[in-house]
Formats: structure tokens, C-alpha cells, sequence
């Protein structure tokens, strides 16, 4: 049977059996972003409108803690850190000024070496933030627009993770009162023993929940005092530092409260490297599979494509933290997008001590002086950590963020960037939501994020119309869904994607330097589908803490690419042209099929890219993503080329060069 015709064959197989697909579409959001309420640059408010402009829901979202800064005024045409004058402080924004600010007095140095008063975050969530997020969701022209708060949760025992707790945001008199306990519990940067200004909020868990804790760090003194319960005074929090368990029984917390409604994503999740107890820094497998063991409906997944796109170092990940992976791959951390061996150790088991670290050694790009039991090393591929944990058969998702703070060197109005994109311009997370969510648009974003139903998108490489689905003769699921056949029974996958015409957010309109090196003309704000690869693996069962497994972040050898595209045909730059009148560019919509037999429970996920595989410096042989690092080694010369990336592939321009989507999984399940 010729490609054309088989192709026809699958696609009619898929067509029969997509019949019953529930009523709704993918709509574009972000959750992971910061204004003036931490350590952002714009209000409220402004961050809001500004997001909106660009995506259909937004959470908003900022560190726990404390802040000195009145996130409603404060804002990028203020310098309010100066002095104890600034009118974009807390102490002289409110009425009463400090003594409206309530719990354990706290102070922040200003810039002049004041002090003034701060404000515990937990108040201005509970107080403050919200409203400004309500009047910009009720402007006109944002009715279908969903916008509600959220929280960078400072983790003990890591470092950060992107939550929200929906409930209450989209009532009557909307409030954040369940998001904002949450915060006071569980931040390891808040000190606070006020229960909340007097509210009388504790943070137990049940004596079920703390059993369970209990029996999951039985012999893991590494992690914390198992006993939650037992650790507190009085019901609060008093020391979260360094403490894994107290961060597991948080969301377990979320779990037994709050349910359906709230959600904790680990974000940034390669960024500081591997975990080191009684630190706060990085996460390893074992602490991604606990969350998502004691709290499967809150803990559902991690942000392991970053922000920060626009940082010289692509989403801040480098060697001298180092990073797990050191750098990200194709701006994805190496847990989503390559391979990782355990920390402190080679992929051959070998333990690393500082010498691989020094000058000529293999890894001397590691500082050597670094605590090799923090190193990470991966290796393009596609046995990563997500897929580790997807091979057991957990329901854990990619997810991507803005971590919108600031444009770095240059003025947020500014199109070029030496730091963040805002929400929206360069990544989005698109979820499919149903139609019949109404009242609660909050809600529905959550349910949306926990379905698995979602993809993530950089520099609008498709559009938000993905069709994903894995089909037998009559019946289909689709991403996070399960798909039931026997044993032997044809399985049908069918994924199709708009390439859209026309130009991206980008402003740079020079050729691609990336794809340059193999002599393809394609300007960078008119990217053009190159790659697609399916990739599959097997699923076996969830793995026990017991069990040596639970700490190997290397997924099964049997996780593979077991299909590719490449022949998206664009028409006139294949012929060598490097123009195309505008009047002549179509969207294109690709159809990509393939078919196996059934044989044992498995599941497929996709990704896509615009540099096609064995592109030096970007890609491997079979398309996997590089180490971002060796962008360095391409030139960008274009008189266009903007000065601050002093000649080489690096910043906003890298960021705008190198795009791909990512999917989330379909399984099968095998009677």
C-alpha cells in the first residue's frame, strides 16, 4: 500500500470512530508570572489588561512571602524601592498606612538603607491582589476571558512551584480567602505566627492525611520529620526550611481541602540543580512522584519548559548553578525534553567528584568547586524523567510559563528582550475547555489544567486548532485520556496542526541563523513546521518508594521515536525562493498518521519543531533537542542582527529561533 493510500486508510479509520467528541476548544493561558506584589515590574492591573491582550485566561501569580510594594500602584513608571518615601509602598498607600498592615511586624531595606514595613503576602492575596484582577476581567471586550489569582508557593525543601486554589475567585463577592491560608501554612519564607491576623488559621493535616505522610518518609530521614502533625506549634508552621515532607504534606493539604479546586505545579523544576537536604533548591524524581502520590488531583504535573526565554542563558538554567542538564534543550529543561542520569553520578553509574570538573576534564564547564552530589548531567534523548514517570502510568503533564518579571536591559514597551516575554507573546499553554462551564470560569480552568487535555506552544509555531487522538474502529481519546482495546487490536493515531501563514510576535524579521547553517532562507518571524516525531512507551505499574527505581529519573530503553515527519512541502522556499507575496500565504494544515497493534499498555505524546533534525548546534541525528549552550557557536550577522546579542545566536533572538510544540500524552490501555 503507497504513503497516499494508507494515509487515506488511517484517516478514515480515525473519522469513523471520532464521532462522540465533547463540545469545546483550546483556549491559550499562562500561570506562572510576577508584578510589583514580589519581585515584578508592573502592577496588577497592568500585567492583567496586558496578558489578556494576548491570551484567552490568565492567573496571576507572584512569590509567597512578604513585600513592601503596593502592587495596585506600584508600578514600572515608579521607582518605589529608593527610599521610605515612595509612593508605591505599602506604609504610604494605605489609609492608615503601617498600622493597616497586619501580623507579626516584619521590614524590607530600601535601596537609601531604610527600613519600612511589609506586608505578609497572605494579606495582600487575601486583600488586595484580587481586585484589581476582577475590574480588568469585567472590562469590555475581556467577557469570554477568564483572569483569577494564583501563587508561586517558595517550597520547602526546593524551590518554587506555580499554584492556585480556585475557590471563591468567581463567586459573588469574589474572594482568595482558601489561597491565601494556603500561603500562610506552607511558604518557607513566611514566618508569620499571627493565624492569619487572628482568622485562627492552623495547618493540620487529618490524622489520615499525616498516617500517610508518615508511611510515605518511613526511613527517609533525608526528606524531614515524618510526623507532620507532630513538627508544629500550636497548629502553625513555625521552621518549613529544607524539609521535603512539609512541602508533600502541603499539597496533600490542598488534596484533603480543597480537591478539585486547586492545583500545585512544580515550576522551573531543572533550574537549581538536584536536591540536597536541609536546602531549598532542586527537585529529583523521587520528590515529583511523592507530590503526585499522596496528591494525584493537585500535583499533576511540572513546568519544565521555563521562562525567562529571553535571558542570555535560555530560562536562566546555566553551569554555574548548576542546573539540572546544566542548560535547557530546545528551552525546555532536560526532565521534559532530554535525559538525565541520578545526581552525583555518570550515566554509567560512575560517581563524579571534582576533577571531572576541572579545566580539560569532560564537565570542566561545572565550576570546580561545585558539590558534585548537586550535578545532573543529561543527554539528548527521549527517555527523560516525564517519561519515566508516564511509564508507571501516572497522570502527570508539561506545562510552560512566561515567568514574566521584566524585559531586562531594555523598557517593558520595549519589543526586544534580555529577560521575560510578557504572559502570552512567546509561550502559551492551550487547554481544552468545555463548553458547559459557565458560572465558574475559574473552575474550569483548573478542571482543564487536570484533564492533561493541553499543549504547549513557543513563538505561535501552530495555532490553537491541535487535533491529537489515538483510535480504534469505534471509539477514540484524546491528550490525558485513555484509549481500552484487546489485545491485538489496531490502534489508529491521528494528529493534526495548523502552520499558520503569515508572521509570529516576533519583530525581528532577518533569516533564521539556526537554519542558515544548512542553507535554508526563512526569516525568524515567519517560522515554518520543519519536524514532527511521535514517540511512544510502555506502561508497567507505579513504582514503590522501596523500591531502587523510584530515584531513576532515566525512563524504560523501550520509550522511543517510533515515527517522524519531515515533508511538510512549504511552497517557494523549497523551490529556493526566500519571499512569498503576502497575498499567497494560507494557512497549512497538516495531517500526520500512524498505525500499530496493540500488544501492552502504552501511551503516545507528540512535539514538533521549525529546525529540522541534524541542524548543528540545535539538533541530533534523529531531532532531539541540543544543549542551548551551543547557540554560542552560531553567528547571527544579519546587519538586522540587534547589537545586544554581540554577534552570536543568543537572548530574545535565539529564543524567537528556535520553536517547537509539545503535546501531552494519550494512553492505551490493553485488556
Amino acid at each position: 500500500m503507497n504513503k497516499n493510500v494508507m494515509s487515506a486508510a488511517l484517516a478514515a479509520a480515525v473519522a469513523s470512530a471520532a464521532g462522540g467528541a465533547s463540545a469545546g476548544q483550546y483556549l491559550a493561558g499562562d500561570f506562572h508570572n510576577h508584578t510589583t506584589c514580589s519581585d515584578g515590574s508592573t502592577s496588577v492591573k497592568t500585567l492583567t489588561r496586558k496578558s489578556l491582550e494576548y491570551l484567552d485566561w490568565f492567573i496571576h501569580v507572584g512569590h509567597s512571602g512578604r513585600g513592601s510594594r503596593d502592587c495596585r500602584v506600584s508600578d514600572f513608571l515608579y521607582l518605589n524601592r529608593d527610599s521610605e518615601y515612595n509612593r508605591g509602598l505599602w506604609v504610604n498607600s494605605l489609609p492608615a498606612g503601617a498600622a493597616d498592615i497586619k501580623g507579626d511586624v516584619s521590614y524590607e531595606t530600601m535601596r537609601n538603607g531604610s527600613q519600612v514595613q511589609a506586608m505578609w503576602r497572605w494579606q495582600s492575596l487575601q486583600e488586595y491582589n484580587l481586585g484589581g484582577i476582577v475590574d480588568e476581567r469585567e472590562l469590555p471586550g475581556n467577557e469570554e476571558k477568564t483572569a483569577f489569582l494564583g501563587l508561586e508557593w517558595v517550597v520547602p525543601g526546593h524551590e518554587h512551584s506555580s499554584n492556585s486554589i480556585s475557590t471563591g475567585q468567581y463567586g459573588e463577592t469574589p474572594n482568595s480567602d482558601a489561597l491565601a491560608q494556603f500561603e500562610y501554612c506552607f511558604a518557607r519564607n513566611s514566618d508569620d505566627t499571627s493565624q492569619g491576623g487572628g482568622q485562627g488559621w492552623t495547618c493540620e493535616l487529618s490524622p489520615a492525611g499525616n498516617d500517610t505522610i508518615k508511611s510515605l518518609f518511613a526511613g527517609r530521614p533525608e526528606e524531614g520529620i515524618a510526623d507532620y502533625n507532630a513538627t508544629l506549634s500550636g497548629g502553625i508552621n513555625i521552621n518549613d526550611g529544607g524539609e521535603h515532607v512539609k512541602s508533600t504534606a502541603a499539597v496533600l493539604w490542598m488534596q484533603e481541602n480543597f480537591p478539585g479546586e486547586s492545583f500545585a505545579v512544580q515550576a522551573h523544576v531543572e533550574r537549581q540543580g538536584a536536591f540536597i537536604e536541609d536546602d531549598d533548591e532542586g527537585y529529583n524524581v523521587e520528590h515529583m512522584r511523592d507530590w503526585n502520590t499522596v496528591a494525584p488531583d493537585i500535583a499533576f504535573g511540572f513546568e519544565s519548559q521555563p521562562g525567562h526565554q529571553g535571558q542570555y542563558s535560555r530560562g536562566s538554567y546555566n553551569a554555574g548553578r548548576p542546573s539540572a542538564g546544566l542548560f535547557t534543550f530546545g528551552g525546555t529543561g532536560c526532565y521534559g525534553a532530554a535525559e538525565a542520569a541520578k545526581p552525583g553520578l555518570d550515566f554509567d553509574g560512575t560517581p563524579l567528584t571534582q576533577a571531572d570538573f576541572a579545566p580539560g576534564a569532560e564537565y570542566e564547564i561545572i565550576p570546580d568547586n561545585m558539590d558534585p552530589a548537586k550535578v545532573t548531567l543529561c543527554r539528548p534523548g527521549v527517555r527523560t524523567m516525564w517519561d519515566a514517570m508516564l511509564s508507571e502510568g501516572r497522570r502527570f503533564w508539561f506545562f510552560a510559563s512566561s515567568d514574566w518579571h521584566s524585559r531586562g536591559s531594555f523598557g517593558p514597551l520595549d519589543y526586544e528582550t534580555t529577560n521575560d516575554f510578557w504572559p502570552g507573546e512567546y509561550q502559551e499553554n492551550y487547554v481544552w475547555i468545555e463548553d458547559e462551564y459557565v458560572d465558574d470560569r475559574a473552575q474550569a480552568i483548573v478542571d482543564g489544567l487536570r484533564s492533561g487535555n493541553s499543549y504547549t506552544v513557543q513563538g505561535q509555531l501552530i495555532s490553537g486548532d491541535l487535533e491529537f487522538k489515538a483510535c480504534t474502529r469505534n471509539q477514540c481519546a484524546t491528550m490525558g485520556e485513555t484509549l481500552k482495546v484487546r489485545k491485538g487490536q489496531m490502534v489508529f493515531v491521528a494528529l493534526e496542526v495548523t502552520d499558520p501563514s503569515g508572521k509570529n510576535n516576533s519583530k525581528y524579521a532577518f533569516d533564521n541563523p539556526s537554519l542558515l547553517q544548512i542553507g535554508k532562507h526563512v526569516p525568524i518571524n515567519e517560522p515554518e513546521l520543519a519536524q514532527v516525531d511521535l514517540i511512544m512507551g510502555e506502561v508497567t505499574e507505579i513504582i514503590a518508594p522501596t523500591d531502587p527505581e523510584y530515584y531513576n529519573p532515566l525512563a524504560p530503553a523501550t520509550t522511543r521515536i517510533v515515527k517522524s515527519w519531515d515533508d511538510f512541502g512549504h511552497p517557494g522556499r523549497d523551490r529556493g525562493r526566500t519571499w512569498i507575496p503576502e497575498k499567497l500565504k494560507k494557512d497549512k494544515r497538516e495531517r500526520m498518521f500512524y498505525a500499530f497493534r496493540a500488544t501492552q499498555d502504552a501511551y503516545v505524546r507528540a512535539r514538533g519543531s521549525n529546525i529540522p533534525a541534524g541542524t548543528p548546534n540545535e539538533r541530533d541525528l534523529y531531532g532531539n533537542p541540543l544543549s542551548d549552550h551551543l547557540s554560542d557557536n552560531i553567528a547571527c550577522d544579519d546587519a538586522a542582527c540587534p547589537p545586544h546579542v554581540g554577534g552570536v545566536l543568543t537572548a530574545d533572538v535565539e529564543a524567537w529561533a528556535d520553536i517547537w510544540f509539545h503535546t501531552n500524552p494519550i494512553f492505551i490501555e490493553v485488556k
